[in-house]
């Protein structure tokens, strides 16, 4: 219950901010490569930029394999070409909650990840006010000691206007 009155205070807090400065929101995913997993991350996310090509992500959502996360990326763009096309590469650090109900004892087991990510991609404006972006991820989990490379990124983003009045 504490975790989601974070994120909607996050959330509102960067919705409070956008009249000063870019700010989008949207739909995101990372997909692990490797079988037999196949783990599908799902969740929204807020853009927050703050300058030319410096901006911060915040991400928050579930995934296929019972995890809960919440992170946060510092991004910069590598290439941009008129906001148009983007060639990114970005850093952050997230928390992973994993909670299941085992069937045989009937015993619930939850844990807590820390992974560090870095990424590379690319975005594409399709119009004013939409953005597609697909990049690779690669994970470290500091406390299990355990690198996870593949990971593909991609996801939809809205960029808010600067008159939008909010709060």
């Amino acid at each position: 219950m504490k975790c989601i009155f974070l994120i909607i205070f996050c959330f509102i807090s960067f919705i409070g901010y956008s009249q000063k400065s870019s700010l989008a929101v949207g739909a995101n995913s990372d997909l692990l490569l490797e079988s037999p997993a196949y783990d599908l991350y799902y969740g929204f996310q807020a853009k927050y930029g703050l300058k030319n090509r410096n901006y911060i992500l915040g991400n928050v959502g579930y995934s296929t394999a019972n995890i809960t996360f919440i992170g946060a990326d510092y991004s910069y763009d590598l290439i941009n070409f008129s906001n148009i096309f983007k060639a990114y590469t970005n850093a952050g650090v997230g928390a992973e909650f994993y909670s299941e109900k085992w069937k045989q004892s009937g015993r619930r087991v939850k844990e807590t990840y820390i992974p560090l990510n870095v990424q590379i991609g690319m975005e594409l404006a399709i119009a004013k006010k939409l953005q597609i972006y697909a990049g690779y991820k690669a994970k470290y989990y500091i406390d299990e000691d355990a690198f996870d490379p593949n990971y593909l990124n991609f996801g939809v983003r809205f960029p808010l206007s600067a008159s939008l009045k909010i709060l």
